[in-house]
């Protein structure tokens, strides 16, 4: 199985990137303004983007407060069936060092590439919304 895998360090504690990684409104501030999103194991999360005509859903598979943030991806591109997406937050003297990870592709065809440099963009926004307190979400 193949991974995209990004690592930053975020200039703010580990508590703040895991609210911005598992509530409604951090998610709004740096992925997609279109967010329905519950900080719960269980939970389905829904993120529209291009005028809702693409949906991603994702089910919160594990959180730690601080941590861990683990998704299952339940509906995205059609090579997403069976990956997971997941966020380790690792305390350091900057910040919080992120590992990122969407995990299980089958195969670097389809759209292996373009998520990887589409997560990236938003890792970016990420970082700036927890830094700055603007990020740059997709402005569904």
């Amino acid at each position: 199985m193949l991974d995209i895998l990004h690592e930053v360090i975020i200039e703010v504690g580990p508590v703040k990137v895991y609210k911005a990684l598992t509530e409604q409104d951090g998610l709004a501030g740096w992925w997609t303004t279109n967010t329905k999103a519950e900080p719960k194991v269980g939970a389905v999360d829904e993120f529209r983007f291009r005028g809702g005509q693409f949906v991603i859903k994702m089910a919160v598979a594990e959180l730690e407060a601080g941590k861990k943030v683990s998704w299952n991806v339940k509906q995205g591109a059609p090579d997403w069936e069976g990956t997971h997406v997941t966020w380790d937050l690792i305390p350091v003297e900057q910040g919080t060092k992120v590992l990122f990870g969407h995990r299980d592709y089958t195969s670097t065809q389809g759209s292996f590439a373009s998520a990887s440099y589409n997560w990236a963009v938003y890792i970016t926004s990420l970082k700036g919304y927890l830094e700055t307190g603007k990020g740059s979400p997709n402005p569904d």
